[in-house]
Formats: structure tokens, C-alpha cells, sequence
């Protein structure tokens, strides 16, 4: 959050953590070979801290460290690079000030909004109960990046992310001021020891397909063993999300898909929560395998241990009613998903059982498959 410290003095002075080799507990990210590259112990002339990069620490205790330098009086234009190795192109920036900025004036501003893939920002969550991951955030939570904090985006291009001065926040509290408030559900997938958080808002203006700045992909740079998403109410193209916003309207029509990664064996569970949720509206989460419907609430939730790995949606889908659901209701709910993973590739999700029949025609109505 300040210009003009040099690393080498910074190193020496912080108590980093040691690693394999002589690598030392601070390091950047390289977008085209997507890997971190780490401070070598003994190194000299690195130079200073840049401005708007993001950077990666660990000590070799807990404690404070320390920035000394001059403040960032002006705006922040940083150079975003595309990758190279997976086309994911994930670049580690940072908030350059010394107050906290609003990422949903960043993100969503002309420069920054032709740069990116999505007006997503993904950050490290050491404190995540049951594993470290990264969290998920779009411009519409309007989340307050701290000072000196650092956080990934993803480039669609060789441009730049633009934070000005007029993005930085002074944080106050008004006990007297209700926050706005939306309906939310927060669903959790357990495995006993690791925990994974997908969240769905209901925002008035949103649709059932992607909606840049309210429906935020998840990180795939992590470790994607065990994920927890949801895929695209409308128009999916088997991207996963981390937070799907939906309209507040026709709950009873828009049945989420709902993805896990998870091997064999696991004894998963799964839970719900909400925030401003209508009243005598219900949550079940459907299981195409067992032909089953689970109803979340406060006092159930939906657990299973694993015959075969999971790898994506198809199996699970979450339903909105004020009704009541059952096997009865099957049916009626085939929720197959059908997108293209790539040019050559033809993607059909949710055929639990039997033999599916394809038929595919072109708009004129002529069979050509």
C-alpha cells in the first residue's frame, strides 16, 4: 500500500517462512505459466514493491509486518497479462492504497469492465473453517478491499484494471441504518474435515443467464478436488459459478443446477441458509440417482456417502416452492443440460438411468443429427 519500499530490506526485516530450497515466504504470480514465483534466500537488487501487483506472504510465526513508504496520491492503472499455458489468465493485483476501495466502482468502470472476463474478484481465505480457498466476490456485493490487500482477476485481454482515487472508502458503522438487504441462499457441502460455500442472490433486474457483474465464476486456479458450484439457470456453457444471481420473480420455474467434485467413498453433506428469504417459500435439493427430493431447512439437511466420483453437475439440482416436492414430481423436472465444452464437443448433463435418444435439428426444423 505504499511506493518505494525495497523487497530485499523488507525480507530481511518480516521473519518470512522458509520453503523447499531457498525459497522464501513471498512470491508473485506468473499468469502465462500459471505458478508462483518465489523470493530466493540471499537474493539482492529486486528492487521495490510495485504498485498495484498483488504479492503473497507467509511467515514463520504470526505477526504483524510492516509497510514504510510514500502513500499513492493519484489514480492506479495496472497491466493486465493474458496466459499461455491453460487460457485461464489470472492476474494478482492489489488494492495500492492506504484506505479500503469499493470493488464495485473498480471493477465496473469502462476500463476495467473491456478487460476482464467477468466482473469478478476472487481472495485467499486463510481462515475458511475446515481449509483454506479462495473466496468469490462481484461488483454487486460491493466488497470493501482492505488496504495493501491483495486479490486475483482474470484478463480477457492485454488491458488494465483501473482503480482511481475516488474508489477508496472510509469504513463507518451506523447502528441506526438497516443495510440493503436481498434474498440470499448460502449453500454448504461438507465432507467432514472440508467445507465449500456456493452462494445464490435474487436481485431484481438479473436474468436466468449470466449477468456480468452479479454472477461470479469460480477460481480454477485453486485446488478443484473437492468444489462445491452451480451452473447457469438459462444458456449455460458448463462455466461454474460461485454466485448465481436470479431474478426475484418465478422461484417456482428456475431450478439451479448444482455441481460437486468429490471422489468416491466421501460421505458429503449438504446444508442450506438464507438471508430475507420469502416467507413459506421452500428449498429442496433434488437427487436424480436416488430419485429423491431433500427439503433444506434449519433442521434437515441432505447427506450421502458417494458410490462413484462426481465431477461436475447432472446428479444434484435445487428447487424454490411453496409447495411440497417427491419422487412423484420426478417427471416433471427432467433438468437436462445441453451447451457445447468446445467447438467439437456437445456436453449432455442429468441422463441418470437407461438409454437416451438424441435427436438434434437445425432451426428450420430439418433433422441433421
Amino acid at each position: 500500500p505504499v511506493t518505494g519500499q525495497d523487497i530485499d530490506v523488507f525480507v530481511s526485516a518480516e521473519g518470512l517462512a522458509s520453503g523447499a530450497g531457498n525459497n522464501r515466504g513471498l512470491a508473485t504470480y506468473t499468469t502465462q505459466d500459471n505458478e508462483w514465483s518465489f523470493y530466493q534466500d540471499g537474493a539482492s537488487g529486486t528492487g521495490n514493491f510495485t504498485s498495484g501487483q498483488g504479492y503473497s506472504i507467509k511467515l514463520a510465526s504470526a505477526g504483524d509486518i510492516a509497510f514504510t513508504g510514500k502513500y499513492v496520491p493519484d489514480d492506479t492503472t495496472i497491466s493486465l497479462t493474458r496466459g499461455t499455458t491453460d487460457g485461464r489468465s489470472y492476474n494478482l493485483v492489489g488494492n495500492p492504497y492506504l484506505a479500503h476501495v469499493n470493488s464495485g466502482n473498480f471493477l465496473s468502470n469502462s476500463t476495467s469492465t473491456s478487460a476482464l472476463v467477468s466482473q469478478t474478484i476472487w481472495l485467499w481465505d486463510p481462515n475458511n473453517s475446515g481449509g483454506a480457498q479462495y473466496i468469490t466476490k462481484v461488483s454487486a456485493d460491493d466488497y470493501k478491499v482492505s488496504p495493501g490487500q491483495g486479490f486475483f482477476v482474470q484478463a480477457a485481454n492485454a488491458g488494465s484494471l483501473s482503480i482511481v482515487k475516488t474508489d477508496q472508502e472510509i469504513l463507518a458503522l451506523d447502528n441506526f441504518e438497516r443495510p440493503d438487504t436481498r434474498p440470499e441462499i448460502h449453500l454448504t457441502l461438507s465432507d467432514g474435515s472440508l467445507s465449500r460455500l456456493s452462494k445464490i442472490y435474487y436481485i431484481e433486474g438479473t436474468t436466468t443467464g449470466f449477468d456480468n457483474g452479479f454472477d461470479g465464476p469460480r477460481f480454477m486456479s485453486g485446488d478443484n478436488s473437492f468444489a462445491f458450484f452451480t451452473h447457469l439457470v438459462s444458456d449455460s456453457e458448463g462455466v461454474d459459478y460461485d454466485i448465481q444471481s436470479l431474478p426475484t420473480d418465478n422461484y417456482e420455474n428456475m431450478v439451479i443446477p448444482v455441481g460437486i467434485n468429490a471422489i468416491s467413498g466421501t460421505e458429503i453433506s449438504i446444508e442450506a441458509s438464507t438471508i430475507d428469504f420469502p416467507e413459506g417459500m421452500n428449498i429442496y435439493l433434488e437427487d436424480k440417482e436416488d430419485d429423491s427430493f431433500t427439503l433444506l431447512d434449519g433442521d434437515a439437511n441432505f447427506t450421502t456417502t458417494l458410490a462413484n466420483d462426481l465431477n461436475g453437475i447432472g446428479r444434484f439440482y435445487l428447487h424454490t416452492t411453496t409447495g411440497s416436492l417427491s419422487a412423484d414430481d420426478l417427471s416433471m423436472n427432467n433438468n437436462i443440460s445441453i451447451y457445447n465444452s468446445s467447438g467439437d464437443n456437445l456436453r449432455i448433463v442429468g441422463v441418470q438411468n437407461g438409454t437416451a435418444k438424441v435427436q438434434l435439428y437445425n432451426i428450420l426444423g430439418k433433422e441433421v443429427f
